[in-house]
């Protein structure tokens, strides 16, 4: 595919960060769209996303080092060279979530009723850093004979493990999703009866899509064992995610703070 956006002298730009980048301007625009139709004040939800996508980078580099420190125990330079690849998702949600719950407080804003907001930017900004992926060669499938399989060719890309092997388009699979989920999302949200209905459904239906997707993924991404069954990094994040999002819709809608 294309890893390299293209050069300038010296200067390289990264189909991947650059797709990074863009989603997050994405994620930002629609947000303070759907902040400013409920009557908020321009700016505000623009002024969130620094902070936020700080914690989004940060969390999403710490998980990946985490799951790969063998390999980064005896490669510590390239711990910062993110367009080598290395975010992962969940560890982005949780940095981020972490950086919004601390600035919503700081800013004094209503949390649940601002995580609805932003829920469907994320969602549509996440999509185009899949495609950032697809490019790039990372987050590949497993191999396939399916006529809409791809295969990576370029040696600078991140998929240098499968070069000349048809394989799953994972990355484009999860970006369709994603945009149809930030779709659903914006459609929960105009009909929403409850504070937190927005974020809450985006757990529960990003995680269960993560789980599954994940059975087609051929990338190395990491493993865990519970009880005798391997599973990836992101399965047990879903795991997690589902049942707690699951919970806090219904404890939410109990509790009945009209959105």
């Amino acid at each position: 595919m294309y890893p390299e956006l293209f050069r300038i002298g010296p200067l390289t730009i990264h189909t991947y960060g650059a797709m990074y980048a863009l989603g997050i301007l994405a994620a930002a625009g629609l947000s303070e769209h759907l902040y400013r139709r409920r009557g908020g004040r321009p700016g505000v939800m623009a002024d969130m996303v620094l902070p936020v996508m700080l914690g989004v980078i940060l969390g999403a580099r710490a998980l990946f080092i985490l799951v790969e420190r063998e390999y980064y125990i005896q490669n510590p330079l390239e711990i910062l060279m993110v367009w080598k690849g290395g975010l992962v998702f969940y560890g982005g949600l949780i940095g981020g979530a972490l950086a919004f719950v601390l600035t919503t407080r700081l800013r004094r804003l209503p949390l649940w009723e601002m995580a609805d907001i932003l829920a469907p930017g994320v969602a549509l900004g996440h999509a185009l850093g899949r495609l950032g992926c697809f490019f790039a060669g990372s987050c590949y499938g497993r191999p396939t004979n399916l006529p809409w399989a791809v295969t990576y060719t370029n040696p600078n890309s991140l998929a240098g493990d499968i070069l000349g092997v048809p394989v799953h388009p994972t990355q484009l699979y999860s970006a369709a999703f994603l945009v149809l989920l930030s779709g659903i999302l914006v459609f929960i949200g105009s009909r929403s009866t409850f504070r937190g209905q927005v974020i809450a459904s985006y757990g529960i239906l990003y995680g269960t899509f993560r789980f599954f997707i994940e059975f087609l993924r051929g990338d190395p991404r990491g493993t865990v064992d519970l009880a005798g069954i391997a599973l990836s990094t992101s399965q047990t994040v879903s795991l997690v995610l589902v049942p707690v999002s699951l919970g806090l819709y219904l404890y939410l809608k109990k509790r009945g703070d009209e959105s």
